[in-house]
């Protein structure tokens, strides 16, 4: 492990393809057919892809990952809801559209409205070009009965309404910011799948009329933990017919969960490991977890069949993704997310459809900011000049992106931990060559891991590594922080201005 760490200094010095545009492991984009493509995006809610939730959802599987690709470097660059979801539709990094939090003043659709963010954004890009947009389910935090007010963009607005966002079994919606409609005793996830194969008949009849291209977005809450009226978190609700599944599943039992030895900083570094009641409540959890999505997996079943029934799948691009990761017992973690762990922000991205290649995987990194440059190009749609990421089959892309986060953490389930400084800035470095984290925190304290000699980020080499790697890693740290548009896409062109 030493020469590896020793040889990679040497590169990283020399500057040998450290930061260059990262052509070779880019998947060739499929070919723009003269007819409009249909975009049907799956977007869950705290889904997990390093806990293994994809195994045991076999149609995502039959849908996805063998009729698709998988990207496994993607990531979301903040791991909460509101401001990854905003980069989702935005392709802008957080510290652009400035809602990084979940609630007032800083985060939630009232930060989202105060921004004007829905006036330019992927749902308003789409319908100028003769879209019709249709969202169903979960939106952002702060859509409820006072503010149910439908975005710019979007010809069906459908969301889930507080208190019913976070309630499995009496969901609470509103239709382009009508009245609400309450569905108490109403599984969740089956009434999104319900009101979904209805859109998609009603968009049926309507390309009768003529051809006109459609987004459909359908976000179950799922996995999400359940929110109680006083604001406890619980773990989700599976349906009835799958609440005795999975009895025997655990927390995969990985070198970094609830390791004896901890090395990590701030707040994370001063956790006690994990008692044993509190690793079987995490246990259960998991269980919760793995039930609560296998409505969403037979959604994906109906949904897919519903397109193919109606001979849209050949002209379909489908996603199955999430807005971020989560932890159990990582790290001697709770439940949550919130940190730049690993867990929190590698997140599952599958993507099927005309020209896109079946059972592969693809490993050149990319965030949701990447999204929206995808859909565009997909569509053969130019691009708005203020994005701040390429498309997932652009050949030409950087290795290196931010993850950011500036609010204190707060933990889900019964831990009672919450309020710690949890403000950083982390860096991500991926390549076929090297696979780096770093990170600075607001308390000045830092973290460096190779990734690719210690992918559990268990031994913290910042303390003993060449001043020279961190000063220039800093650097790049330095230019991600503020950046915008090009900047993001190529931050060594700022370093370097040969651009090498």
């Amino acid at each position: 492990m030493k020469l590896a760490f020793i040889s990679l200094v040497g590169l990283l010095l020399s500057g040998q393809s450290f930061g260059a545009p990262n052509k070779c492991v880019s998947p060739q984009p499929p070919p723009v057919t003269h007819k409009k493509p249909n975009f049907v995006v799956i977007l869950t809610d705290d889904q997990d892809q390093l806990m293994n939730s994809l195994d045991y959802q076999p149609y995502v599987k039959r849908h996805f990952i063998d009729e698709g690709t998988s990207f496994t470097k993607y990531y979301t660059t903040s791991a909460m809801c509101c401001p990854s979801r905003v980069s989702l539709w935005l392709g802008q990094f957080a510290h652009n559209h400035n809602v990084t939090d979940e609630s007032r003043p800083h985060g939630s659709y009232y930060k989202f409205q105060a921004g004007h963010l829905d006036d330019s954004w992927l749902p308003v890009w789409l319908q100028e070009e003769g879209y019709s947009n249709h969202y169903i389910g979960k939106f952002i935090n702060g859509v409820n009965k006072d503010n149910t007010v439908a975005p710019k963009g979007w010809d069906h607005f459908e969301p889930l309404v507080s208190p019913g966002i976070y309630n499995f079994t009496n969901p609470i919606f509103s239709l382009n910011g009508g009245p609400l409609e309450a569905f108490p005793g109403v599984y969740q996830t089956d009434l999104i799948l319900n009101k979904s194969l209805a859109r998609i008949d009603a968009l049926v009849e309507k390309k009768k009329e003529g051809d006109n291209p459609f987004l459909l977005v359908i976000s179950p809450t799922a996995p999400h933990d359940e929110i109680q009226e006083d604001g406890t978190f619980t773990p989700p609700v599976p349906a009835d017919r799958h609440k005795h599944l999975f009895p025997d599943a655990k927390v995969p039992r990985t070198p970094n969960f609830n390791p004896a030895v901890q090395d990590k900083v701030g707040w994370i570094g001063d956790l006690p490991l994990l008692s044993p009641l509190q690793v079987e409540e995490i246990d259960h959890h998991y269980r919760q977890r793995l039930r609560s999505l296998q409505a969403t997996d037979e959604l994906v079943d109906s949904v897919v069949k519903k397109l193919a029934a109606n001979d849209l799948l050949d002209n379909t691009y489908l996603v199955y993704t999430t807005d971020n990761g989560y932890h159990l017992g990582q790290h001697r973690l709770f439940a949550g997310k919130q940190t730049p762990i690993e867990n929190d922000i590698n997140i599952p991205f599958i993507i099927r459809g005309p020209g896109i290649a079946k059972k592969q995987i693809k490993t050149n990194p990319a965030t949701h900011s990447h999204f929206p440059a995808t859909v565009l190009d997909l569509a053969g749609i130019k691009r708005p000049t203020n994005l701040d990421a390429t498309s997932l089959f652009d050949p030409e892309h950087t290795e290196s992106f931010n993850v950011e986060f500036w609010s204190n953490q707060f933990t889900e389930g019964s831990s009672k931990l919450k309020n710690k400084k949890n403000s950083y800035k982390a860096l991500r470095l991926i390549s076929q060559k090297h696979d780096l984290y770093y990170s600075v925190w607001c308390t000045h304290e830092h973290e460096f891991y190779d990734m690719k000699v210690d992918p559990y980020q268990l031994t913290n080499k910042y303390p003993a590594a060449d001043r020279k790697l961190l000063d220039r890693l800093d650097a790049l740290v330095a230019v991600l922080h503020d950046c915008k548009g090009e900047v993001c896409k190529f931050p060594w062109r700022t370093i370097h201005k040969d651009g090498q």
